[in-house]
């Protein structure tokens, strides 16, 4: 029984993957023919630019110091195409393990990606189905370049994480892939979710994990709030500092920030409700703090 649903589940993988990555053959064997096509024209033009034609109508090889010169260039221009690639390789599992592809995305339609997971985040899945897009989407392999962004593919995956809701996935994700810039939304949501929870220790955990100078603004409030929480208001300070040198404005977030260092006596009351962080700041700053919606709810 166990190794008729470990094949099973492996149909049902291969299945997804067909079914997502809408490859056309035809095409990327045409790709593959023009590539070598190329190939060889570009070794007859460097051929032929190495020889010499001498007055006396005679043709001398090309000398070992230009042929080494050639394959040095041609080693660095190979050296610098795999290196932009491994740079575009965002994910958890090896494809290997899943019989899957490092370039399984690369010839994939944008637009039919984009229309597919928009609507995927629509549907109910089951847990082996949920598992399955796990394995799908978080599979180390080059981005899609047909028709998408890199930005747009990596929202398809924060958007698909944050409907799952798997908070340890998440966070193994963000920290083994070191990726806090590229996917604030997805960290957003972490924090926010352990922090509405009021388990402060849990929303503030992830940023000491991280080795990245924090890009966003709210992502970099939080970790403000956080090294103070954690007792290390000088460095905290010394961040604050630098953040409204370089520009940054924010009364509400100062007002209640000056109370936490202890430079003023007198907390700010006011309440912001445009983010978490702004209403539990709230909170945290005020022994008699009272809330009271001013939204009205309908029936």
């Amino acid at each position: 029984m166990k190794t008729l649903k470990l094949l099973n589940r492996k149909y049902l993988l291969i299945i997804f993957i067909n079914f997502f990555l809408c490859l056309d053959v035809n095409a990327e064997d045409q790709l593959i023919d023009i590539w070598n096509v190329d190939k060889k024209e570009k070794e007859q033009e460097s051929l032929n630019d190495s020889l010499v034609v001498n007055d006396d109508n005679q043709v001398s090889e090309p000398s070992i110091y230009d042929l080494q010169s050639n394959k040095q260039i041609d080693t660095v221009e190979e050296d610098s195409t795999l290196n932009s690639k491994e740079l575009k390789i965002i994910g958890l599992y090896d494809p290997e393990d899943y019989d899957l592809r490092i370039d399984m995305w690369s010839n994939s339609n944008g637009d039919q990606l984009k229309y597919l997971f928009s609507n995927l985040t629509k549907i109910s899945l089951s847990d082996d189905a949920s598992d399955l897009m796990n394995i799908v989407l978080l599979t180390n392999a080059y981005y899609p370049n047909i028709s998408i962004q890199e930005d747009e593919f990596l929202k398809i995956k924060s958007d698909w994480l944050i409907k799952n809701k798997d908070r340890d996935l998440i966070e193994e994700y963000l920290i083994k892939n070191q990726i806090f810039n590229l996917h604030p939304s997805l960290i957003r949501y972490l924090v926010d979710q352990y922090l509405s929870e009021a388990n402060i220790t849990k929303a503030c955990e992830i940023f000491t994990k991280n080795t990245e100078v924090i890009n966003d603004e709210y992502l970099s409030k939080f970790n403000l709030y956080c090294l103070i929480n954690a007792e290390r208001s000088e460095e905290a300070q010394l961040i604050f500092d630098l953040k409204k040198e370089l520009g940054f404005k924010d009364e509400y977030f100062e007002n209640k920030l000056n109370f936490l260092f202890g430079f003023t006596d007198k907390p700010d009351l006011s309440i912001s409700e445009k983010s978490i962080l702004d209403f539990h700041l709230a909170h945290r700053t005020s022994s008699d703090f009272v809330f009271e919606p001013k939204k009205i709810l309908t029936k």
